[in-house]
């Protein structure tokens, strides 16, 4: 495979850094969570805060955290730091962001050792590029701090089996340290993954069989001393129910033995996923097709060699739980990532490139002005919520990517790169807001508010986290709905559309509280207790 001269870029790790920086951190709070999964992490930051216990916080008054705490300390950390101890939008997702950066950053420098500065700022564009990656770095979810400390342990890895430094200790020590936030963030997994695959790599490339297995497990073992600390604490005070749900989570979830059913799916999800998730640059591997009988074979070098090994063994290992998400393939991004760089970076993918640079210009012409257009003709079927002013000049910046392209057409790697990050710098600060604010449940926060100290309640057979997490962990669990009608005046009751309102008869006023439920996407309606008995209010026809 021809591959191009290196060039002279002065400055591009400053610029790529600069880039990522632009890209993801002024715009993280500009969307309010709209999902349950990013409040049920926030809120354990939350109650970190308000309890005090950094080691098995209590959140919705009785529920421990399905995962390990590293998030919630990171979350809790930052909120000290830069938000005078409040937990926001911003500062859950900011875990998250810099992690990403992080991770893009190293891969830059591990890139630019292994094939030149060139390749190395491409490589970074095309893993931030992906949207798979992209989402996750906006995203208060563990996934993306877990990739960061998992892919960064490899890269380190891999650099002291090639590059045999005269002074290993630090960075065996890295090493061990990011093993060790990998499985506080999300279990074993993050430690022995990164080095099986380092391990078969070490294997593949001639190392003997014994010495590496003593290696590797010698590290995932060492990564696993602070988080054993941690889980003894957790289990003296969490007892059984805490032992019970961690087993579930780590080892159930990987066996298929779980009590409940948690995102099951085919194997071949996992293909469609990767497919969806490195948009956009699926198309352009659909148009090298094309081109491929030109392209030459050659002998994969080292840092090819990782790759491949990093991306076949990280999909396959999650092709064999039963549960199944798209966010648990991000440790492989990177690494076929570095597949994409190649091909684009080839001196014979000359068509499909020019292809998609003038797809992507075209897209990125048509996106702002479909979004202004919305604004403009608000259509019935799609809420939008307004566009600040700025928001119009950052709507230019993809515009102007796109028509520099077809006026110019000269470079079109680079003007492809820059329109991609303009599209998505367009997308976060702009089109994200937009679209999901208005289904946010913060616009009900003001009305359960109104008496800051009734008590308010939903059923134990389902959670409300994002109004949860806006009502500062006020909502509490109860068993039936006629423990409510026990409950002092005022006491509020939210009521999920499918509930039973047996019980729930007399004595409470209803309204009708929210269209769509961030965390359910079904109504949600509100039952406030009287101070009276007075006729019986029927509580039916609630989906209505």
């Amino acid at each position: 495979m021809n591959r191009r001269v290196d060039s002279y870029l002065p400055g591009a790790a400053a610029i790529v850094a600069v880039m990522l920086g632009l890209l993801l951190l002024p715009w993280l709070g500009e969307t309010l969570f709209y999902s349950k999964g990013e409040p049920r992490e926030a809120i354990v930051g939350l109650s970190i805060i308000e309890s005090g216990d950094w080691i098995l916080p209590v959140n919705y008054g009785s529920d421990i955290p399905f995962k390990p705490p590293f998030l919630g300390w990171l979350i809790a950390i930052f909120a000290y730091i830069f938000n005078g101890g409040e937990v926001n939008e911003y500062i859950s997702r900011l875990p998250s962001a810099l992690a990403a950066i992080a991770m893009v950053m190293g891969g830059y420098v591990w890139a630019r050792r292994e094939r030149g500065v060139r390749f190395a700022v491409i490589f970074s564009f095309v893993t931030i590029g992906s949207f798979e990656v992209f989402r996750a770095a906006l995203a208060c979810r563990l996934d993306m701090v877990l990739t960061a400390c998992m892919v960064g342990a490899i890269y380190l890895m891999y650099y002291i089996r090639e590059h045999r430094p005269r002074s290993k200790r630090w960075l065996y020590v890295a090493v061990w340290a990011l093993l060790t936030c990998a499985t506080l963030t999300k279990g074993p997994v993050g430690a022995l993954l990164p080095c099986f695959v380092i391990g078969v790599y070490r294997l593949l490339r001639g190392d003997r069989f014994w010495p590496t297995l003593a290696k590797m497990l010698g590290l995932s073992a060492l990564a696993l001393v602070l988080p054993a600390w941690w889980f003894y604490e957790a289990w003296q005070r969490g007892g059984d129910h805490f032992y019970d749900l961690m087993m579930e989570e780590n080892i159930g979830r990987l066996t298929g033995n779980m009590s409940y059913g948690s995102h099951t799916n085919p194997i071949w999800y996992n293909f469609i996923t990767l497919i969806a998730g490195l948009l956009p640059w699926t198309i352009f591997l659909l148009a090298s097709c094309f081109s491929a009988r030109k392209f030459r074979r050659e002998p994969l070098k080292p840092a090819g060699l990782l790759s491949l090994c990093a991306a076949v063994l990280v999909v396959g290992f999650y092709c064999i739980p039963e549960s199944k998400r798209s966010v648990y393939l991000l440790p492989a991004y990177p690494f076929i990532c570095y597949g994409i760089t190649s091909l684009l970076d080839n001196t014979r993918a000359i068509k499909p490139v020019k292809f998609f640079a003038w797809f992507m210009a075209i897209l990125a012409v048509i996106a702002p002005l479909a979004i202004v257009a919305l604004q403009i003709f608000p259509q019935p079927w799609l809420q939008l919520s307004p566009i600040p002013w700025w928001g119009y000049i950052l709507l230019v910046i993809p515009l102007g990517a796109g028509v520099a392209w077809i006026i110019n057409r000269h470079s079109p790697i680079g003007h492809t790169c820059v329109t991609v990050w303009a599209l998505y710098l367009a997308y976060v600060a702009v089109g994200m807001p937009a679209v999901l604010n208005p289904k946010s449940d913060l616009k009900a926060v003001e009305r359960l508010s109104a008496d800051p100290e009734a008590a308010i309640y939903t059923l134990d057979t389902y959670r409300l986290y994002s109004l949860n997490f806006y009502l500062h962990d006020r909502i509490r669990p109860i068993s039936s709905l006629e423990e409510a009608a026990t409950c002092p005046a005022g006491t509020m009751v939210l009521i999920h559309a499918t509930a039973d309102t047996t019980g729930l008869t007399e004595n409470f006023t209803y309204e009708h509280l929210l269209d769509r439920s961030a965390d359910h996407r079904r109504p949600i309606g509100l039952a406030i207790k009287k101070d009276t008995p007075t006729e019986n209010i029927q509580l039916k026809n609630i989906q209505k």
